[in-house]
């Protein structure tokens, strides 16, 4: 009898690389700050890759918060934020580890994977489905989104 180890899959923390930044810039400077390397998820829903920036202030709950940390006398979380997520090609993404600041950020990131991927599908789905609606501007969740930058991407 044969015995079958199945290897957990792993988040993969990348960037996308300088050539990705430009092209997503183009039409629509607003959805990268320009000269920052962001460390990002890629989640695959729809057979759409999508690139789900980490963030070191996630000021909203459009996202999975995964550590706090003390800034000055406040308390800010990290995460990564569905709502800057942009839409990207595989051949954008740089083979090599981001590397995270704070293992214990990796290990949430890692143990949540489920919940991210889940949660994320959702708020993709509501956001076209808000469009579909015409109700996705006054929807306090995708006031800022990036994701307006790619209706051609969704059909809509």
């Amino acid at each position: 009898m044969g015995f079958f180890c199945a290897r957990r899959k792993i988040m993969d923390i990348r960037t996308l690389n300088q050539n990705a930044y430009a092209q997503l810039a183009k039409d629509r400077p607003q959805v990268l700050e320009k000269n920052r390397s962001y460390g990002i998820v890629s989640i695959t829903v729809n057979d759409l890759i999508y690139a789900i920036p980490l963030r070191s202030n996630m000021n909203h709950s459009n996202g999975f918060k995964t550590i706090s940390m003390k800034r000055g006398n406040k308390l800010i979380w990290n995460g990564l934020d569905y709502s800057k997520a942009l839409v990207v090609q595989s051949t954008d993404i740089e083979p090599t580890a981001f590397k995270l600041r704070e293992k214990k950020e990796f290990d949430k990131i890692q143990s949540n994977k489920e919940k991210i991927i889940a949660d994320f599908e959702k708020y993709v789905t509501a956001y076209i489905a808000c469009v579909k609606k015409g109700t996705s501007t006054t929807d306090h969740r995708f006031k800022f989104t990036t994701l307006q930058y790619f209706h051609t991407e969704f059909g809509i």
